[in-house]
């Protein structure tokens, strides 16, 4: 008994260093966006490492379990969480805006997402679910301009509560069938049923409607595009990385644990979502001047190719799954790291007009963009090739060649508007200059293009030697 509260440190950490903020900002007079970001660097690094201490033991065993899986997802959340927490101080400092708001919001939610994770009951995973997402509110309040959060607020909050009771309805259907919300209780009960009914298949793709919602993956995903438009460029970055991923390995074990017997089915209302948020990113791209609301269609575009390698669920769909999302994210952090460069009085750059000329003024910064930009895209030599090749390889071995041209048409599209950055960048007059970057954000620059150096250089880890391990961890 005394294991199973121990094991519950890394969540009493998270809670420990949010009540610390609240207590520095109440009785300290000279409490700096530096003094948050150490609590909160300390409560996450603490809990990472207490998580892995406790990976196989839980504080209570009914409704969480903490399993190698379980336990990589967390570690995984809480680095790029780290990183994130670094980079946001620099944004605060020279704004110099108090973060109390942003660090607090974000540690919870990494408890709250790390949870989830860890859930072993229906409703104690979409309760956490719940409170994380509602939480985003506050990090949309720290947008200066009231006048223009207000009307995305409200469709904000009007979205989630449609979600809800989308979520409710299946939850009741599900009760009503006499399924219960247990992991194990509810996939034993659905193994048993011969013919399941419609109210049955309604009850789960309600459910996981309410994932796709929150994953922000099409048709559901005009709330995340908008959301990104009004976000300071800490928060954007967050919620770009820690949520989703948190999101995908939710999925990935709901979809395992609990409703794998009604699988033939369900796959495809995930492989309809799949093509449809490629197809919807890639054509978002292009109609986008802001960098952030941009990125956020990048983004639907490779959740889509995710869901798709997890449309038929197998062991090598997951892992292609994983090997394109470890690529994207470690692209994707590079180009919010670079954005992080771009500064031009004080201000960072939002639209892609403000990037004009930066390849004169800023060469390293604007270079690792264009590396970036080449990986996403999933051009050879780059990083992104591995993840891109691993999904074509994928899906011809499945026969699936209509994919396979639906993700290389959407490709070209990306490289329109991608190619529309780089001409901005290298060839466009430089009106203005840019402030000095910050020697932080090079160091976190170099990096980053060391592992995708190093992934380029030996792919082998990524594509062949990473597969045993994630199955084992499975």
């Amino acid at each position: 008994m005394k294991t199973y509260y121990i094991s519950l440190l890394p969540e009493i950490t998270l809670l420990l260093g949010s009540l610390i903020m609240m207590l520095t900002e109440r009785f300290r007079s000279a409490s700096t966006p530096k003094t948050n970001f150490t609590i909160a660097k300390v409560s996450i690094f603490l809990s990472m490492v207490l998580s892995i201490i406790f990976y196989n033991q839980s504080f209570w065993p009914e409704y969480f379990k903490n399993t190698p899986y379980t336990t990589a997802s967390k570690v995984f959340i809480d680095i790029l969480a780290l990183v994130s927490f670094y980079l946001g101080c620099k944004w605060f400092l020279s704004k110099n805006r108090s973060s109390l708001s942003f660090y607090i919001s974000g540690t919870i939610s990494v408890l709250l997402l790390s949870l989830s994770i860890s859930a072993q009951n229906l409703l104690v995973m979409l309760g956490c679910l719940d409170i994380a997402f509602l939480l985003n509110i506050v990090f949309i309040k720290l947008y200066p301009d009231a006048e223009e959060v207000s009307p995305i607020l409200h469709r904000y909050i009007v979205g989630f509560v449609i979600m809800n009771i989308f979520c409710i309805v299946g939850l009741y259907l599900m009760h009503s069938n006499g399924i219960s919300f247990d992991f194990a209780a509810a996939k034993k009960a659905y193994k048993q049923i011969a013919s399941p009914s419609f109210r049955e298949y309604l009850s789960v793709v309600l459910i996981i409607i309410t994932l796709f919602y929150m994953l922000g993956v099409a048709p559901f995903h005009f709330w995340f595009a908008n959301v990104q438009s009004v976000s300071i460029l800490p928060v954007s970055m967050f919620l770009s990385f820690i949520p989703p991923l948190a999101y995908i390995s939710i999925l990935i074990n709901v979809l395992y644990n609990v409703f794998y017997p009604l699988f033939d089915t369900l796959h495809v209302f995930i492989i309809g979502c799949g093509i449809l948020s490629v197809i919807l990113g890639a054509i978002g791209v292009n109609g986008e001047s802001n960098l952030k609301k941009m990125f956020s269609y990048v983004s639907l575009y490779n959740l889509g190719a995710v869901l798709l390698c997890l449309a038929d669920f197998n062991a090598k769909g997951i892992f292609t799954g994983f090997v394109c999302l470890i690529v994207y994210i470690l692209a994707l952090l590079g180009i919010y790291t670079v954005l992080y460069a771009f500064k031009r009085k004080g201000d960072y750059v939002a639209e892609i007009g403000n990037l004009s000329g930066s390849s004169t003024v800023l060469p390293y910064a604007s270079a690792s963009f264009l590396i970036f930009f080449v990986s996403l895209l999933g051009t050879p030599p780059m990083l992104g090739f591995l993840g891109k090749l691993s999904i074509i390889n994928y899906l011809i071995v499945q026969g699936s060649y209509a994919f396979i041209g639906i993700i290389l048409m959407a490709t070209l599209l990306l490289a329109y508007a991608f190619l529309k950055i780089i001409k901005t960048i290298y060839f466009d007059k430089n009106e203005s200059g840019f402030d000095r970057v910050d020697k932080g954000v090079y160091i976190c620059l170099t990096i980053n293009l060391f592992l995708v150096l190093m992934s380029i250089l030996n792919p082998s880890y990524l594509l062949h030697d990473a597969e045993p391990l994630l199955t084992t961890v499975l």
